[in-house]
């Protein structure tokens, strides 16, 4: 190629801005959940109804009594009352969290957008499940005196635990993706 000739290839190599690693690793990461949310939704869906799991195990046994207190809560109305409004949600933010992931490879500040706010969704959603998840085994438990104290002691470890596990990758989507040069790099003027 001669000098001073006009070449897209060197021209769009000129104009591409270097996208930060967080951005793509968390592009990666969306897209990831995302499908494995979709997958989930799918055979929740169709293994709904199947039964319970320890339907033939022996009632002395530990699994048997926590399944029997899980199916217990789940079919406690309050739980029952949230899981129905925060199914159609979870699929919804499921759905924008892979589209977001593939605007956070093209670099596309909709898609930044739109992954803070799936991020503080789901921050939202992961306290106010442990809100009802106390709440329904607190319920289920005082019509339940042979499970104690030791079983609600349990189910709110776990609940926290579940909680805490739950918020890990929002607050990590939302603190790096309001970094400074995160931002910067959505800019279509951006010089990075």
């Amino acid at each position: 190629m001669l000098a001073g000739e006009y070449s897209p290839l060197l021209t769009a190599e000129k104009n591409m801005r270097e996208r930060p690693v967080s951005v793509t690793l968390f592009g990666i990461l969306n897209i990831g959940l995302g499908l494995l949310g979709v997958a989930g939704m799918f055979l929740s869906t169709l293994f709904e109804g199947s039964g319970s799991p320890a339907a033939g195990a022996s009632s002395n046994s530990l699994f048997a009594t926590w399944t029997g207190l899980w199916n217990a809560i789940s079919s406690d109305a309050v739980y029952m009352g949230w899981h129905r409004i925060t199914v159609p949600l979870d699929a919804a933010c499921t759905v924008a969290l892979a589209a977001a992931g593939i605007g956070l490879l093209l670099l596309k500040n909709w898609s930044r957008l739109l992954s803070l706010g799936c991020a503080i969704y789901e921050i939202l959603v992961a306290f106010l499940d442990c809100a009802v998840m106390f709440v329904a085994a607190r319920r289920v438990l005082a019509v339940s005196p042979q499970a104690g104290q030791g079983a609600y002691a349990a189910i709110a470890v776990g609940s926290v635990i579940v909680c805490a596990f739950a918020l890990a990758y929002p607050i990590f989507l939302l603190y790096f993706l309001t970094r400074p040069k995160v931002v910067q790099a959505f800019r279509p003027d951006s010089p990075l």
